[in-house]
């Protein structure tokens, strides 16, 4: 891999959704652990994994935009 294409993905990469998503993921399970008392956020490495979570779904959208973005470019 050389330095042309890990510029291109990083210029795909969009840290404003990553936070969006870490942000929106938070709410969600102070929600649901606040209604059924779960507790979800004694778990260890809590953050890690929402984390991970928040990065799966950036770069999997990051994904599905450009082979929608290539699909037009007739």
């Amino acid at each position: 891999m050389d330095s042309g294409n890990l510029i291109a993905f990083l210029k795909k990469f969009s840290f404003g959704r990553l936070i969006g998503c870490g942000i929106v993921l938070r709410i969600a399970v102070a929600l649901v652990d606040g209604v059924f008392g779960l507790e979800i956020n004694e778990i260890e490495n809590f953050n890690i994994y929402l984390f991970v979570v928040a990065l799966i779904y950036t770069v999997f959208w990051m994904f599905n935009k450009s082979y929608s973005d290539e699909e037009y470019e007739d």
